[in-house]
C-alpha cells in the first residue's frame, strides 16, 4: 500500500471537520442517487468540474469512503503545500500546459491510481480536464478512460472497474448560502467496453466517451448556447416555478433543477430554430441581469410578490434574534471580512468560493482559540463558564451565517413588494410563448 491508500486518523478527523463545514456553507443541499454507488470494488468518480475544491469537497462529503482525486500540478510548486495536499489524498496532474518534459511526471500519479482502484478504493478524475464557472458540459478528455481501462487489466477476473458519473449544481458559485445539489448517476461498467478495447482500442474510448458525457449532461444543467448564455440561465431560474407546475412536480430543489433542465432543452431548440422571440428575451434577461446579482435567490424570492405568513415570521425572527446576531458579529466580523477580501483577489479565477472556504476552515478556529485564552486569563472564568463560552462561539458563527441568509432573502422579498412591476414579469410572459411553441 503506497501513502494514497493509507487512511490516517488524522485524514479521517480532517474529513469529518471539512464535511461538516461544507454541510453548513450551504442552504440546502440534496443528493440523489448515492446509493447507485458501487461498494467494495474499483470506481472512478466522473463529476462536472466547475469549482475548483469545492466540487471534491461536495464529493467527499457525501460518499462513505476517503477518495483520492487528480488536480492540477501547478497547486504542488511549493514542497510543503504539496506534502499536505498529497496527504489529503490529492495527487497531481500534469498537462500540456505544465511543459511537454513533465508530462512524464504523471507516470507516478498514474502508478498510484492504480495501486488505488486495486486495493477497491475510490479515484476521482474530472473527465473534462479543467474547470469552468459556468454550466456547461465541456468535451470529455481521455486521461479517465485510460486510467480505467489500465486499472481492469490488473484486477483478477470478473472483478471490473466501474465510473460513475456526477452532475454537480450550485445555487452559486463564490457565495455560501445556496443550494447544493449532487447527482449520482447509473455506474458505467468496463466490463461493456472490455472486449471491444482489446481489439480497437480507439473505438472503444470513443463509445465510452461518448456514454459518459451523455450521462454526465443529464445529472446537471448542461447551456451549451454560447450566444444565449446568461440569457438561458436567467431566464430558466425566472420560469422555474411555472414549469414546476408545467410538469406537475413537487416543489424542492432537485425538482427545481428539472424543471431548468427542461427550460434549457426548449431554449436550445428554439435557438436551433432560429426563433426571432429569444431577441427580445435576450434584451430584458440583460436589464434583469444587471439589476438582479444573484440570480437563484432574486428569481426565486419574486415568485412571491405581496405579503404572506412567511415572510411576517421572517421578519419577526429577524427582529427577536438580533442581539444574538450583535454578539456572534462581534465574534465573527472580523475573520469574515478577512476572509471575504481574500476571496475577491481571486475572483474570476473559479477559486474564489476554495480561498474563502480554506480560510474559513483554519482562521476561524485560530480566533477562537485567541479568543477562550483571552476570556480565560482576563475574566477568570470557573470551568463550566469558559466552556460555554468556548461552545458559543462555533454556534455563533453558524448563526451568523444563517442570519445573513434570511436578511438577504428578507430584504429581496420586501424589494419585490415595494417594486412594481416586476422586471421578471416580461420574461415570463416571453417564455409562456417560447414554452407553447417548442414544449411537446
Amino acid at each position: 500500500m503506497n501513502k494514497f491508500t493509507k487512511t490516517s486518523f488524522i485524514y479521517l478527523l480532517i474529513r469529518s471537520y471539512a464535511s461538516f463545514l461544507i454541510r453548513k456553507w450551504f442552504s440546502k443541499i440534496e443528493v440523489n442517487g448515492d446509493a447507485r454507488i458501487p461498494e467494495n470494488e474499483a470506481v472512478i468518480f466522473a463529476p462536472n468540474h466547475q469549482n475548483a475544491f469545492i466540487d471534491a469537497m461536495a464529493l467527499l462529503s457525501t460518499v462513505p469512503e476517503p477518495i483520492v482525486f487528480w488536480v492540477r500540478a501547478d497547486i504542488f510548486q511549493n514542497k510543503w503545500i504539496g506534502k499536505i495536499l498529497q496527504f489529503l489524498k490529492l495527487m497531481p496532474a500534469y498537462r500540456m500546459r505544465n511543459g511537454y518534459n513533465n508530462l512524464k511526471k504523471n507516470e507516478e500519479s498514474f502508478k498510484n491510481s492504480m495501486d488505488v482502484l486495486t486495493n477497491k478504493q475510490y479515484l476521482c478524475l474530472m473527465p473534462e480536464g479543467g474547470q469552468e464557472e459556468e454550466r456547461r458540459l465541456r468535451p470529455l478528455v481521455k486521461g479517465i478512460f485510460r486510467n480505467a481501462f489500465a486499472a481492469q487489466e490488473l484486477l483478477p477476473e470478473k472483478e471490473w472497474v466501474k465510473i460513475v458519473p456526477v452532475g454537480i449544481d450550485y445555487g452559486n458559485y463564490d457565495k455560501s448560502g445556496h443550494h447544493l445539489i449532487i447527482n449520482y448517476g447509473r455506474p458505467i461498467s468496463i466490463k461493456d467496453y472490455y472486449e471491444l478495447y482489446k481489439e480497437k482500442p480507439a473505438e472503444a474510448m470513443n463509445q465510452i466517451k461518448e456514454n459518459l458525457h451523455a450521462r454526465i449532461k443529464d445529472l446537471m444543467l448542461d447551456i451549451q448556447s454560447k450566444k444565449y448564455y446568461s440569457t438561458f440561465y436567467s431566464a430558466s431560474y425566472i420560469y422555474n416555478y411555472p414549469m414546476l407546475e408545467i410538469l406537475q412536480l413537487e416543489d424542492n430543489i432537485t425538482n427545481r433543477l428539472i424543471a431548468r433542465q427542461k427550460i434549457i432543452n426548449i431554449l436550445h431548440t428554439a435557438e436551433t430554430a432560429n426563433e426571432p422571440l429569444l431577441d427580445e428575451l435576450e434584451k430584458e434577461c440583460t436589464h434583469w441581469n444587471n439589476r438582479y446579482k444573484e440570480t437563484d435567490l432574486c428569481a426565486q424570492t419574486q415568485e412571491w410578490d405581496s405579503w404572506d405568513m412567511n415572510l411576517i415570521t421572517q421578519i419577526l425572527y429577524l427582529v427577536i434574534t438580533f442581539p444574538l446576531f450583535l454578539y456572534s458579529a462581534i465574534f465573527n466580523l472580523i475573520p469574515f471580512i478577512v476572509c471575504k477580501l481574500a476571496g475577491k483577489k481571486v475572483r474570476g479565477t473559479g477559486f474564489e468560493a476554495s480561498v474563502k472556504f480554506g480560510l474559513a476552515a483554519v482562521l476561524f478556529p485560530l480566533v477562537y482559540i485567541a479568543l477562550i485564552l483571552l476570556f480565560a486569563v482576563n475574566k477568570s472564568p470557573d470551568a463550566m463558564t469558559t466552556f460555554v463560552f468556548a461552545l458559543s462561539l462555533p454556534i455563533s458563527f453558524l448563526f451568523f451565517l444563517r442570519y445573513r441568509w434570511k436578511f438577504a432573502y428578507v430584504k429581496e422579498r420586501l424589494r419585490n413588494i415595494f417594486r412594481k412591476p416586476i422586471e421578471g414579469d416580461k420574461i415570463i410572459l416571453i417564455m409562456q410563448q417560447i414554452i407553447s411553441k417548442y414544449h411537446n
